[in-house]
């Protein structure tokens, strides 16, 4: 027990230093090469490093990442529950099945750009519901697609076997259809907030006047090419952060759940 406890330590240690041999070959390469162009090019890191710590201390970051978090996660919410309900009438009934499918591509071939045109004609510039519509149209394929093919593994064999056993309803739901669920709805929330975070940074900088994407679009508009590379280290901290410090932490638990289970 001793010896596998400290062969997982020194696994992660391992791990965590090859990580950060990685990060450090980046930071090198890039100050190598912003010394061959001008920061209005490409800044050093110490030049976007200071520039993060100006934006810090002007108060900037907090309010913009919070507004940009707030409208992340009501377009995805709202896409959650539409692409759940909606895959649930696709797979109870076959007149919409047929009628959702073909709707559900075109929504999710068409560019992110016709759908952030649109809604700027339709909303105006500087709107919450420009940027929420523009997230929901993004993220609600991908979880119709994700919780239809949960809902389709489901084996429904095994329900009939388990009412013929008068299993209780609960029973039903968590040990069968949670069971096939629960990995799909996992991968929906994990690569949906993702393309809903994506999405949302894209909508704040061509249609609002708030928000991560739209200092993002000031900083561009004002050639400050250094700040622009101190937000896009902000909106990886956030995503790394929401990551690892949420996402990989309900997989756990859903993966734990589905062990026990």
């Amino acid at each position: 027990m001793r010896n596998f406890i400290s062969s997982k330590i020194n696994s992660v240690y391992k791990d965590t230093l090859i990580s950060a041999a990685g990060i450090v070959v980046v930071l090198v390469f890039w100050h190598v090469l912003a010394t061959e162009y001008p920061p209005l090019i490409l800044p050093s890191p110490v030049e976007t490093l200071t520039a993060l710590k100006s934006l810090w201390q002007s108060g900037q970051v907090w309010p913009n990442c919070l507004i940009t978090l707030q409208r992340a996660l009501t377009g995805f919410g709202l896409a959650f529950f539409a692409g759940f309900l909606l895959a649930l009438l696709g797979q109870a009934n076959r007149f919409c099945r047929t009628l959702l499918r073909p709707l559900v591509t075109i929504v999710q071939i068409v560019p992110p750009v016709v759908w952030i045109i649109l809604a700027v004609i339709w909303f105006g510039v500087a709107k919450d519901l420009t940027v929420v519509f523009l997230i929901f149209m993004v993220t609600f394929p991908v979880v119709f697609i994700n919780i239809y093919a949960g809902l389709d593994s489901i084996d429904f064999q095994l329900v009939e076997m388990a009412r013929v056993y008068r299993c209780s309803m609960r029973q039903i739901i968590t040990d069968i259809y949670l069971q096939s669920l629960m990995p799909h709805l996992v991968s929906a929330a994990s690569i949906g907030i993702a393309f809903a975070w994506k999405s949302t940074v894209f909508a704040e900088f061509l249609g609002s006047s708030s928000g991560v994407g739209f200092a993002l679009s000031m900083a561009n508009n004002n050639l400050e090419t250094e700040k622009v590379f101190a937000w896009t280290l902000i909106l990886i901290a956030v995503m790394l952060a929401f990551e690892y410090g949420i996402l990989q932490a309900v997989k756990r638990k859903a993966a734990r759940w589905m062990r026990h289970e």
